[in-house]
């Protein structure tokens, strides 16, 4: 690894970078991609101990709720603008080593809280750990493959959503089933928990091993970058861009808002409409969005790579229009066929052709950033998408369901029209970027 890089505030720091081998750069892209998936297991461990947390804190589901959402997710959008700021400055190894050590030790330590502002405190403190990994991970991947190799690890590192999507259910159920079924037990250095509070405890110590696996990853010499990070400077960089990169972030959020309106409401939807209990949902659904999304992630990082490498223009943008397009057809024929297998074979389709706004969107962002403004922008990206497609694309299913429809079995109608508008509006939004992504891609890369 070429280590060595001269400052320059009038051009890059690297005339002709060095990247790692790629086998090693490969290992980095799964480890982080095992650590991405750790996240969503201990994120959503609470999910599954909602009545004895309720029973034991003597709370209901109102106050659950603030807990089970706005301690994580808040938390978790917002700080990661400063921990985005940071990644661009300092370390992204040693911050990610210490975010996960955050997040295990506060998921840890919610097997002691014994009341409901203490849980409360530690679910924040999850949020904030989890908060550095994203902008940091796209920064290190960006920096150990070249720009037009860049996409399909990108990509595979997104995935991780779709694997965390299938993985977390599954560890949470078995872990609390085992948990619940004991009594109170001693644990070394807590003393007695109650089988909810054993179950954060077990899900939260296999993060050691991560820990000590980021010992492993090296942090590469930062690529493409032009000067030190800086806020004032990066804001300057997006509103001189604000087209590009308001279309970009735009289609990545109408994009999970689509994803969201399925999935937020695929529970409701076959337990209402086809009885189906929620084991047998489960299963079937997180096995649908697993295969159908890693192929779509994978397909679309594999795609980018080759267009790119073949000269293409606005490659980014043009596949994430296609898919945008492409996904209003197992939307639609979701609302038209009434069998809930060919239903989930529609589902899955719609989770293929999101999986390219999840991967391609980001991916597209180191491209056409500046080294030292990356962890910024992906915190900001992120930020809007958590905020907009996590809040308004499940509150308006449930809206049309409850007040258009005034019947709870017509949330599949609610969820259709949810995700058809949201890939529309996509589309739209996705459109401008055509015309301006190659410009600010050259202003970023004008060696390239």
């Amino acid at each position: 690894m070429n280590n060595s890089a001269n400052s320059n505030n009038t051009g890059f720091m690297e005339e002709t970078p060095l990247y790692p081998s790629t086998g090693y750069s490969w290992y980095v892209v799964i480890v982080l991609y095992l650590i991405y998936t750790l996240s969503f297991v201990d994120r959503a461990i609470i999910n599954f101990l909602v009545d004895p947390i309720r029973a034991d804190l003597l709370i209901n589901d109102a106050q659950f709720s603030l807990i089970q959402g706005l301690a994580f997710t808040v938390t978790y959008s917002v700080m990661g603008i400063p921990l985005g700021r940071l990644a661009d400055s300092r370390s992204r190894r040693g911050q990610l080593a210490a975010g996960i050590a955050l997040w295990c030790g506060m998921t840890v330590l919610s097997g002691k809280a014994d009341g409901y502002w203490e849980l409360f405190l530690t679910r924040m403190g999850v949020g904030i750990g989890e908060a550095c990994l994203v902008p940091c991970a796209y920064s290190l991947i960006a920096d150990y493959f070249p720009r037009e190799k860049r996409s399909l690890p990108l990509n595979v590192f997104s995935g991780a959503i779709m694997f965390g999507a299938l993985v977390s259910p599954v560890v949470g159920g078995l872990v609390s089933e085992y948990a619940l079924r004991g009594g109170t037990k001693e644990i070394f250095l807590l003393g007695q928990v109650t089988p909810w509070q054993l179950s954060f405890v077990l899900v939260g110590l296999p993060g050691i091993l991560f820990v000590l696996a980021m010992k492993t990853i090296q942090e590469p010499t930062r690529k493409e970058q032009r000067d030190q990070a800086d806020v004032k400077a990066t804001f300057r960089y997006l509103f001189r861009h604000w087209a590009t990169y308001g279309s970009i972030i735009g289609g990545t959020t109408f994009g999970a808002m689509t994803n969201g309106a399925i999935l937020g409401w695929i529970v409701p939807w076959f337990s209402r409409r086809y009885a189906w209990n929620n084991a047998r949902i489960g299963f079937y659904s997180g096995i649908t969005n697993f295969i159908f999304g890693t192929c779509g992630l994978l397909l679309a990082g594999v795609l980018a790579n080759r267009y790119i490498a073949a000269g293409r223009k606005a490659v980014y943008i043009k596949l994430m229009m296609a898919a945008e397009a492409l996904v209003l057809i197992p939307i639609t024929l979701a609302h038209a066929v009434d069998n809930p297998y060919w239903v989930l074979g529609c589902v899955g389709g719609t989770i293929f052709f999101g999986g390219f706004s999840a991967g391609l969107g980001p991916a597209s962002l180191q491209t056409i950033t500046p080294n030292e403004m990356r962890g910024q922008v992906t915190a900001i990206c992120f930020l809007i998408l958590n905020l907009v497609a996590g809040t308004i694309g499940p509150a308006a299913v449930g809206f049309l369901t409850t007040y258009l429809f005034c019947d709870d079995k017509m949330v599949r109608s609610s969820a259709v029209i949810v995700g058809f508008v949201a890939s529309v509006l996509g589309l739209i939004t996705l459109a401008p970027g055509l015309r301006t992504y190659e410009r600010t891609a050259e202003e970023n890369n004008p060696t390239q």
